[in-house]
């Protein structure tokens, strides 16, 4: 994004989100070392107003130490629609304590764009700064950890059904299923990649994206064997193992997601 259609977004987004200040886990107003007195740590507020998740700035700071993870955390952020500014090493390290899971950081402007990312966020600490616009900054702390995507809907997961067993028909019965639950469904037959799974009725091939889509797959099956085999993109292969039998198939109104738990206070922030 150019630096004038950055300055542009970073405007409209500060005038329709003023706010007012708010510190949330532990959190100051401010960068004061105040924030190292002991605190009561408390859930992390939810938003007020509603932000899309495509309409944050964020930049993803590393003071865990674990090389890679800022590039890591913001490739599965923009898979989840969050534009990513920059990556690195803290750029305060050593003048703030580390956090031991996350902080966000932002402005006056910015206290509703920072309560939308911290729902993203495991156990995420909000420390208000003197920064005019609504971008944020998420830091990394040795714990950091994202709140897994919920399952997508089975209209917008695409399935791949193959066959790594000698059971002729049986992927072209499975794919008849998995449509009837809404699913799209993508090739059939025998699995291109013979794949061997003895120990398993089925088995479930995915990459990184597409993670919460093969949960959703997870769902239809028993006893399904999780591969991630690094591909690009969320299309899935739902593969029929050595182990196969008709009742490998969940009944569908058992398959579904199991509700979330009750939201607790954050172990020490």
């Amino acid at each position: 994004m150019g630096h004038s259609t950055r300055r542009a977004v970073v405007a409209a987004t500060a005038i329709a989100l003023a706010t007012t200040t708010i510190t949330a886990c532990g959190g100051s107003d401010s960068g004061s070392k105040k924030a190292d007195a002991p605190t009561t740590c408390v859930p992390t507020p939810t938003p007020t107003m509603k932000i899309g998740l495509s309409t944050i700035y964020t930049n993803v700071w590393n003071a865990g130490g674990k090389d890679g993870l800022a590039a890591s955390v913001s490739q599965q952020l923009g898979w989840r629609g969050i534009h990513v500014i920059d990556t690195g090493n803290d750029p305060k390290a050593g003048e703030t304590k580390e956090p031991t899971y996350a902080e966000i950081r932002y402005g006056p402007n910015g206290r509703q764009i920072a309560l939308t990312l911290a729902t993203q966020v495991k156990n995420a600490k909000l420390v208000q700064d003197e920064r005019t616009n609504p971008t944020v900054d998420l830091v990394l702390g040795t714990k950091f950890a994202l709140i897994p995507m919920p399952p997508p809907p089975a209209s917008s997961v695409t399935v791949n059904v193959y066959n790594a067993y000698v059971l002729p028909g049986t992927a072209g019965k499975l794919a008849a299923e998995m449509r009837k639950r809404g699913f799209k469904i993508g090739e059939v037959g025998n699995d291109p990649k013979r794949g061997y799974f003895p120990d398993n009725p089925t088995a479930i091939r995915y990459g990184s994206q597409g993670e919460p889509a093969a949960r959703r797959v997870k769902l239809q099956v028993k006893d399904a064997k999780m591969v991630n085999d690094g591909r690009k993109g969320t299309t899935i292969d739902l593969l029929i193992g050595s182990k196969w039998t008709d009742d490998a198939v969940i009944p569908a109104a058992q398959a579904t997601v199991p509700p979330s738990p009750s939201p607790t206070k954050s172990p020490g922030c």
